[in-house]
């Protein structure tokens, strides 16, 4: 892991700093401060440090919708935890599609490649509607365990098919894919640990320092899957 540019130095220092103020002094104020710097500053490091001609406007749009969840997630309402928690899983369903081109399970340009984009994008629309209105009409507590349920259910799936995928290739772009789901899968079990079964510090500090470089896998998963999509590009043309 190489820190010879001023974006990863930012994310890094703004990545701990937020962890001391948000986990260890609760000190959400500060946090908030902090907390817009991480998907900023790996934004920048993915645009102007990633050497492709080709860079994917959806790992763009993907970034843009995780700083929006992480953001709002610190506003500690439920009905902004429960948007953040709907945004996350939107990622989750893009990551399920794009892990099924990648693995080529589903074929570039086939009939069931375009289809299965239209349908993924017809279920997040009919996703993000559906739980709009639940809202409304669902008690509170219930829509949460539901939410939560959902979140686990998305989340299981797609890291069980990011193994195959590394498991099957072995490329750079499914081990940093791998890296980024194992990351927040482990952080998050030190987290649920910590708050529902036994309390101590520890867990949290091992949760932070293992979340710490997830956002700096997930954009050499979006680098190294730019590589690779132009080298197949370039052999395709040639």
């Amino acid at each position: 892991m190489k820190l010879k540019n001023p974006a990863l130095i930012l994310y890094f220092v703004s990545y701990i700093l937020y962890q001391i103020f948000f986990r260890l002094k609760i000190d959400k104020e500060v946090a908030l401060l902090f907390k817009p710097m991480i998907v900023a500053s790996i934004l920048f490091y993915y645009y102007f440090y990633n050497n492709t001609h080709n860079k994917s406007k959806l790992h763009f749009i993907i970034l843009g919708i995780l700083f929006i969840a992480d953001n709002v997630n610190l506003l500690m309402e439920t009905i902004f935890y429960q948007l953040a928690l709907s945004l996350y899983l939107v990622i989750l369903f893009v990551f399920m599609y794009l892990i099924l081109r990648d693995s080529m399970l589903l074929k570039k340009g086939s009939k069931i490649d375009k289809y299965l984009g239209i349908a993924t994008i017809v279920g997040i629309v009919s996703f993000l509607l559906l739980k709009i209105v639940s809202l409304y009409i669902v008690k509170q507590k219930f829509h949460s365990y539901y939410f939560v349920t959902n979140y686990i259910i998305v989340f299981g799936t797609v890291l069980i098919f990011s193994f195959y995928n590394f498991f099957k290739h072995k490329t750079l772009s499914s081990r940093f894919l791998l890296l980024t789901l194992l990351s927040l899968f482990l952080s998050d079990i030190f987290y649920v640990v910590n708050q529902y079964y036994y309390s101590n510090k520890a867990f949290i500090i091992i949760a932070c320092f293992i979340e710490l470089p997830c956002y700096y896998f997930l954009v050499n998963y979006f680098i190294n899957r730019d590589v690779e999509q132009e080298k197949l590009d370039n052999n395709i043309s040639s």
